[in-house]
């Protein structure tokens, strides 16, 4: 009896060391779990009951970039919440930039993305510009982000807004501004005159001594119109940029004042000011001579009114000189700029027409 266990010994360790293995090859290894682990999708866990917008991120930076180039970025986004998130309306800080949305209706869950672009033309030195997303999110029906940048300016003007201040008609007058070009070998090929009164002036680069800044002079005709003046001088011209590129470039600068002749005005824009929907306004502006000699006013007239009902009236008082009034009353339902010319006729040679603007704005709700 004892041979025979001794006999079947090898057998019984065979079949324990087949067990064995067969168990090992039927748990999973160490590699599937975790390759299991990797393919499970993490719970989606909303912000919000109702749609909700969450950005990825609330501002980009450029750097430093030039004011002929334009940038473009990206802002993804995500619908948050429960429900179908709506975008209405982007609106940026300035017409300079220009956000576009990809999807403007997104189901829970959903992400889209928000392409910005911004062109820094007429820019300079640092920019900060905010663009609104308005949406129906419960939490953030507006939310905010920003683009960020520090522009160069291949030819750099101080001042663009330049004063004429009064002018005299028959008199020829200028003024002068500097301008800094980023090449030094920046060349000037024209210079024209645009603007309402663009055709009344031209340009000029004056000499100036080694080292100092270089300059325009913007020349006005003696035959400008009685009235303000408002006019642009465009430069176009050619350079290099520091790493060699070269540029066709152009830059505006605006040059505004006022005309006055034999005939003066107290006030060269009639302003209406901030008025209601509904509202009534009266301004008074009066016209003389100061040589005292007589004049009259021959007619009036509204030209290119943005609202219905001004109405002018020329009281002549008993110096000789003119009360002119504009009065009315605007539409219940206008909102917006109040914007509209005035004019005059006259017996005076030379100064037959004067021409006022009329301006005021009723906010809008």
């Amino acid at each position: 009896m004892t041979t025979m266990k001794l006999h079947l010994l090898p057998t019984i360790l065979l079949a324990l060391v087949l067990a064995s293995c067969g168990q090992e090859e039927s748990n999973p290894s160490a590699t599937t779990q975790a390759e299991a682990a990797s393919n499970t999708k993490t719970e989606y866990k909303p912000t919000a009951i109702g749609p909700d917008i969450t950005l990825d991120v609330l501002e980009r930076d450029f750097g430093t970039i030039w004011d002929f180039e334009s940038v473009t970025t990206t802002f993804p986004f995500t619908n948050t919440g429960t429900k179908t998130l709506v975008l209405s309306r982007l609106q940026a800080g300035c017409g300079c930039t220009t956000p576009v949305a990809d999807k403007t209706v997104l189901q829970p869950g959903e992400s889209g993305t928000i392409t910005v672009t911004f062109d820094p033309k007429g820019k300079a030195n640092k920019q900060d510009k905010k663009v609104t997303i308005f949406s129906n999110s419960v939490n953030n029906p507006e939310i905010a982000f920003w683009i960020r940048s520090y522009v160069n300016q291949f030819v750099d003007v101080k001042n663009k807004f330049l004063k004429l201040n009064e002018m005299t008609i028959g008199e020829s007058h200028s003024v002068e501004f500097d301008f800094f070009p980023s090449d030094p070998n920046f060349e000037i090929i024209t210079m024209n005159g645009i603007g309402k009164h663009g055709q009344y002036i031209s340009g000029e680069e004056l000499d100036t001594p080694q080292g100092a800044p270089r300059r325009i002079q913007i020349n006005v005709s003696p035959n400008m119109p009685w009235g303000s003046f408002h006019s642009q001088l465009e430069v176009r011209g050619k350079g290099k940029t520091p790493d060699g590129k070269a540029m066709d470039h152009k830059f505006t600068v605006f040059a505004n004042g006022h005309t006055y002749g034999k005939i003066r005005a107290d006030k060269h824009i009639m302003s209406v000011g901030t008025l209601r929907a509904g509202g009534s306004y009266n301004i008074k502006n009066r016209i003389y001579r100061p040589d005292g000699e007589p004049f009259k006013i021959l007619n009036t007239a509204i030209l290119q009114p943005t609202v219905s009902g001004i109405n002018v009236t020329p009281i002549q008082n008993l110096d000789g000189s003119y009360e002119i009034v504009v009065s009315g009353t605007l539409p219940a339902s206008h909102s917006g700029p109040v914007n509209a010319e005035l004019m005059i006729q006259t017996d005076v040679p030379g100064e037959e027409v004067l021409k006022f603007r009329i301006a005021g704005v009723v906010p809008k709700r």
